[in-house]
């Protein structure tokens, strides 16, 4: 737009607040965009008193194009204000839900109902199709990639040898450490050569930005922020009441994982636990620490507890992870999802490993995908990671490395495809 046509625009052209509020409650009809905040719409004094005087034919001669300045079409609702249409409400979705919901409470004990639950269950699916077909399913467009260099090592000469020192070093570190885990023992000495080889290794790859820790951490209180606030405060109530009495009994798994924290108790840091067809290490540690911080001693209520806070801890990462892939409405919906739902509740208040898996492949995955969309190298770093601390919790956990492989290999394939 030009400067004579920014003149010419008439100040009251803009449409009101009431108008847009109006326009937020039209399903299916014109949805009206205020401007960006970084480019408001600037009247002058000038403009305000032209618009209360009324209006002269110019006598200056006619433009090239047979028309004076004062007969140019204003494009202020073309610019200023596009209009978007919104989406109807996505009914067929959220009815399909709730036929879920209650096709699942057919079959709870006892299931005398279940051949009703099946005829839930077909209609859900059914409006779920029609659903994904009728486009309520579509995706918000995916955030394009950085265009970050992505070279291996950076900075000054200096810099580029201290990191490549510290490479060498962690490297060798790591093989040292791996020579000294035998007798199926951590010690403080393999445990410290294990620690400071990750360190050097970290220490050399990761991309040092100024202001990088907390230049991007804002947190704002509006409105989003109170949901957000309201939803933990909802999985906290599901998560975290009555944890005493429900689950009420324990059963022989929960007695071998008490047996094998005594073990841990009593200077045993064994690496794996062989007892009952054999565990990986992370929960005993962990309810040792629950034990010792919160005083239950080793009893079922310090399993409970620890993998309760495990499953929690967990809900942040569904919220990211779904922000990441589709927008931040969707990581709130998998976030209050995740958090009420009857088995994950289930799997982190019933005192085993369960909620390890989650736990650990959320993050995975969430700095895995930004990784392959930012080119960051920091995100590889933490995939990495968290890949690694969750071999250590739960058996299933040992799929995860061949999802990464196949992650890289379909994007691989994705971005050679463009070039086709």
């Amino acid at each position: 737009m030009t400067d004579n046509q920014q003149q010419d625009q008439h100040p009251f052209d803009e449409p009101s607040v009431l108008d847009y509020f109006k326009s937020l409650f039209r399903f299916g009809g014109e949805k009206i965009q205020l401007p960006d905040s970084d480019e408001p719409l600037a009247v002058s004094e000038k403009q305000l008193a032209d618009s209360e005087q009324p209006s002269v034919v110019s006598d200056e001669p006619l433009a090239d194009d047979g028309q004076s300045d004062l007969d140019q079409p204003s494009d202020i609702h073309h610019s200023s204000f596009p209009i978007q249409h919104s989406k109807p409400l996505p009914w067929r979705s959220l009815l399909a839900f709730f036929l879920a919901l209650i096709g699942q409470y057919t079959f709870e004990p006892p299931t005398t109902t279940s051949p009703l639950g099946y005829a839930f269950y077909i209609a859900a699916f059914g409006l779920l199709g029609w659903a994904i077909y009728r486009g309520e399913w579509n995706l918000e467009s995916y955030k394009p990639s950085s265009q970050e260099d992505a070279s291996f090592i950076r900075g000054t000469d200096t810099a580029i040898l201290i990191r490549i020192i510290g490479l060498f070093l962690g490297a060798i570190l790591m093989v040292v450490g791996f020579a000294s885990f035998n007798d199926n023992l951590f010690t403080r000495t393999n445990l410290t050569i294990w620690i400071f080889a990750i360190l050097f290794i970290i220490g050399s790859l990761w991309e040092y930005k100024r202001g990088s820790l907390f230049g991007q951490l804002k947190i704002r209180f509006n409105g989003w922020t109170l949901l957000l606030l309201a939803a933990t405060a909802l999985i906290l109530f599901f998560r975290f009441y009555q944890t005493t009495s429900v689950p009420a009994e324990p059963f022989s798994d929960h007695a071998e994982k008490l047996l094998d924290v005594y073990d841990v108790s009593q200077g045993d840091w064994h690496i794996f636990f062989p007892r009952n067809t054999g565990r990986e290490a992370f929960q005993m540690y962990w309810t040792l620490l629950i034990a010792k911080v919160f005083g239950t001693g080793l009893s079922y209520l310090s399993l409970k507890l620890g993998t309760a806070i495990l499953g929690f801890l967990t809900l942040p990462f569904i919220y990211l992870l779904g922000k990441e892939i589709g927008g931040k409405r969707v990581g709130l919906i998998a976030f209050i999802m995740t958090g009420i739902g009857y088995w994950p509740n289930v799997i982190s208040r019933v005192g085993l490993r369960f909620p390890l898996y989650p736990l650990f492949v959320a993050p995975t995955l969430l700095f895995l995908i930004r990784g392959l969309r930012t080119r960051n190298r920091n995100d590889f770093i933490l995939s990495g990671l968290f890949l690694g601390i969750g071999l250590h919790g739960y058996s299933p956990m040992r799929i995860v490395p061949f999802v990464v492989i196949a992650a890289f290999l379909i994007y691989w394939l994705h971005e050679q495809s463009k070039g086709a």
